[in-house]
C-alpha cells in the first residue's frame, strides 16, 4: 500500500467553485427523481453525499480543468437532463456526457461517459474532492481497489477500468495537481488516504486516447450496480417515450428544445419527496404547480402522482385550507384525463371539500368551470350542479397568486398582474417574466418572453430560485407562460395564439396535443401572404357546446367545429406594433 499526504492552504479555486454552484443543472430518473447536480463546470455532485467528483484532462505538460480554465462550453442533448460538457485542446474537444441512470436495485447512479475527439492522447483523472454545491464538504477516507472507488467506506464510483496511477493528497487543488506534475504515484493493491479533519482528495487516472469513450458510475453509496448502463441512445430513448403524449410547441423565436427542456426536468421532480437543493422552503404551493404545469401540457400521468400526495394531504390535515386553491388548481389541470380522473375519483371526498371551498372564493374564469367538471367525475352530476350553484355567491381570491400557479386570470383582472410586474423597481426574474406572459396574452399587451428567459437560463437552460441551482418551480412557471401563449379559455371559449405577437408576422406556428376543457387541441397558422391561415384539430368530438376563437389575429373568427382550417383576416392592426 502506498499513499500521499499532504496539508495545504485553500487559494482562489475556493471562489472559483463558489462561483460555479450558484449555477447548475440537476440530472434525474422518472422514478428515483433527484441523483445528482452538475455544474456550469461539468462538476458533478451526488445528492446525500458531502463531496464532488470532476474530471480533469492531462494534455502534453498541463492539466485541463473545466473548474479552472477557458473554453467550457456546457448544453443540454436534445433538451433532455443529459449535460454535455465540452474542454477545448487546441482546435478539438474533450467532451463529458452526464446523465442520471436506475442501476438496477431502486436507486439512482449517474453514468459519465468521457470521448476524446482530439488527435492526441490524454489522461482522464477522474477527482474525488470535499465540496458540495452549498460549501465545504467532508472526506475522512479514500481508497481505489481494483476498479472501485470508496469513499468513508462506502462504494462511490465504478471505473471503466482500474486505474494506472493514483494521486492523493488532503484538500486543495493545488496540492493534488502538484502531486499530478510530478512522478504518478504507481498504484500497487490499492491506494488510500485518511484524514480526520475530512479533507482527503483523491485523483485516478484512466487513459483516453482519440476517439475512444469510456464511461464510469457514480453510486449511491449502498451497493454496486446489478444492471450495466443503457447506452445514451437508448437513455434518449426512453426519455422521449415518456414525453410522446405531451403538447408540441414551434413557436417563432423559441428554441427547439426548450419545452423539452423544461418537461423533462419536471417530470423527474415529480419523484422527488423533497425540494430541490438549496431552496430556501419548498411549498405545498410549489407541488400545486409543478401539477399545474404539467397537466397544462397533456403530461396527465405526472401531474396526477403529485396531486394524489396533495389530496392524501387534505385528507389527513396537513395541507391547510390557505393552500387549497393550489391544490384544487392541480386537479383542474388534470381532469379529463383517463388516469386524472381516477385520481380524482379515488379522493372524492377531499376533492369536493377542496372545490367547495375554493369555488366560493375565485372569479378567475378558467378555475370554476373546471373545477364544477372535477365535481361531477369524483362526486356525480347532483354534486356538479351544486357546485355550479356556488359560482354565483362567490368573492375575489387574490389573482397574482394565481398566476403564479399558471392559472389564466382572464381580461378583467390580467391588468393587475401586468401592472405590478411594470412597476417593479427590482430587476425582473424568471418569475415576473413566466407571470407577464401569462396576464399579458390575455389583455392585449403582448409578452413574449422568449429574450429574458434565455438571458437568464444560460447555454444548459438552468433557472435559479432561493439559492437553487436549477429550480422545478421556475420551469413550471415558463412552462405556465409558454401554454399561456398559445391558448386562452374563458367560459365556453377556447382562443387559439391569445400570446401571438407582432414579431411573428409571417411566421408559421404548429401546436401539438395541448388540453381543454374540450379535449386535446392540435393547430397550425401558416401564411398565404398578408393573410393566416388556421388548421386546427381536437382528438375528439366535443360533448359540450364550445365557440373557438382566435382573438388576437382575427375578431371575426369563431367556430363551433371539432377540426377545420379557416382564411383569416389579414391581421393589420398588429402591423407596426
Amino acid at each position: 500500500m502506498r499513499s500521499l499526504r499532504q496539508v495545504f492552504g485553500r487559494g482562489e479555486n475556493r471562489a472559483e467553485s463558489d462561483a460555479a454552484a450558484k449555477s447548475w443543472n440537476t440530472l434525474s430518473t422518472i422514478g428515483v427523481g433527484s441523483v445528482a447536480d452538475v455544474d456550469a463546470h461539468g462538476v458533478v455532485y451526488p445528492r446525500g453525499r458531502p463531496l464532488s467528483i470532476e474530471v480533469w484532462f492531462g494534455s502534453g505538460d498541463r492539466w485541463v480543468r473545466g473548474s479552472a480554465d477557458a473554453g467550457v462550453r456546457q448544453t443540454r442533448v436534445v433538451g433532455l437532463p443529459i449535460i454535455e460538457t465540452r474542454q477545448r485542446v487546441g482546435d478539438d474537444d474533450l467532451v463529458q456526457t452526464a446523465w442520471a441512470d436506475e442501476s438496477g436495485d431502486g436507486r439512482g447512479r449517474v453514468v459519465v461517459e468521457l470521448r476524446n475527439e482530439t488527435d492526441v492522447a490524454v489522461v482522464a483523472a477522474i477527482v474525488v474532492r470535499p465540496r458540495t454545491l452549498l460549501g465545504e464538504g467532508s472526506i475522512t477516507d479514500l481508497r481505489v481497489a481494483d476498479t472501485l472507488i470508496v469513499a468513508d467506506r462506502r462504494p462511490l464510483i465504478e471505473l471503466s477500468r482500474r486505474p494506472g496511477d493514483v494521486a492523493a493528497a488532503v484538500d486543495g487543488d493545488d496540492a493534488l495537481l502538484d502531486l499530478l506534475r510530478q512522478s504518478s504515484v504507481s498504484l500497487v493493491a490499492h491506494t488510500d488516504i485518511h484524514d480526520d479533519d475530512g479533507r482527503a482528495s483523491l485523483a485516478a487516472m484512466i487513459p483516453l486516447t482519440p476517439g475512444i469513450e469510456r464511461q464510469i458510475q457514480i453510486l449511491d453509496g449502498r451497493e454496486a450496480a446489478t444492471v450495466a448502463p443503457a447506452p445514451l441512445d437508448r437513455v434518449v430513448a426512453g426519455w422521449r417515450s415518456h414525453l410522446e403524449n405531451g403538447a408540441e410547441f414551434d413557436l417563432p423565436g423559441w428554441p427547439k428544445h426548450l419545452p423539452t427542456a423544461l418537461m423533462s426536468s419536471l417530470i423527474g421532480a415529480v419523484a422527488d419527496e423533497q425540494g430541490p437543493l438549496g431552496a430556501v422552503s419548498w411549498k405545498i404551493d410549489d407541488d400545486a404547480g409543478l401539477a399545474t404545469a404539467l397537466g397544462g401540457v397533456g403530461l396527465d400521468w405526472a401531474a396526477s402522482s403529485v396531486v394524489d400526495r396533495l389530496l392524501d394531504g387534505v385528507a389527513d390535515g396537513t395541507i391547510r385550507r390557505s393552500h387549497w386553491v393550489g391544490v384544487a388548481a392541480a386537479c383542474a389541470s388534470i381532469v379529463g384525463s383517463s388516469v386524472g380522473d381516477e385520481t380524482l375519483a379515488r379522493h372524492a371526498d377531499s376533492v369536493v371539500s377542496v372545490a367547495g371551498e375554493v369555488l366560493t372564493k375565485t372569479s378567475t374564469p378558467w378555475l370554476p368551470g373546471r373545477l364544477v367538471e372535477v365535481v361531477r367525475v369524483a362526486h356525480g352530476t347532483k354534486a356538479a350542479d351544486d357546485a355550479s350553484s356556488i359560482v354565483a355567491s362567490k368573492t375575489t381570491v387574490g389573482v397574482v397568486p394565481l398566476a403564479r400557479l399558471g392559472v389564466p386570470v382572464g381580461k378583467d383582472n390580467c391588468s393587475e398582474v401586468v401592472n405590478e410586474i411594470e412597476g417593479a423597481t427590482r430587476p425582473l426574474g424568471v418569475f415576473d417574466v413566466a407571470l407577464s406572459m401569462v396576464a399579458s396574452s390575455q389583455c392585449g399587451r403582448a409578452f413574449d418572453g422568449v429574450v429574458p428567459v434565455r438571458a437568464l437560463a444560460g447555454s444548459s437552460w438552468r433557472w435559479g430560485h432561493d439559492g437553487c441551482g436549477d429550480s422545478p418551480q421556475a420551469r413550471a412557471a415558463i412552462l405556465g407562460g409558454l401554454r399561456s401563449l398559445v391558448l386562452g379559455e374563458d367560459d365556453d371559449i377556447i382562443d387559439l395564439v391569445p400570446g401571438f405577437q407582432a414579431s411573428w408576422l409571417g411566421q408559421n406556428v404548429r401546436v401539438a396535443r395541448i388540453p381543454t376543457r374540450v379535449g386535446m387541441c392540435s393547430f397550425a397558422i401558416r401564411w398565404h401572404g398578408a393573410r393566416p391561415a388556421l388548421l386546427w384539430e381536437f382528438d375528439r368530438q366535443p360533448t359540450e357546446p364550445f365557440t373557438l376563437m382566435c382573438r388576437t389575429l382575427d375578431p371575426t373568427f369563431c367556430s363551433g367545429d371539432a377540426a377545420g382550417e379557416a382564411l383569416l383576416e389579414e391581421p393589420s392592426h398588429l402591423v407596426g406594433a
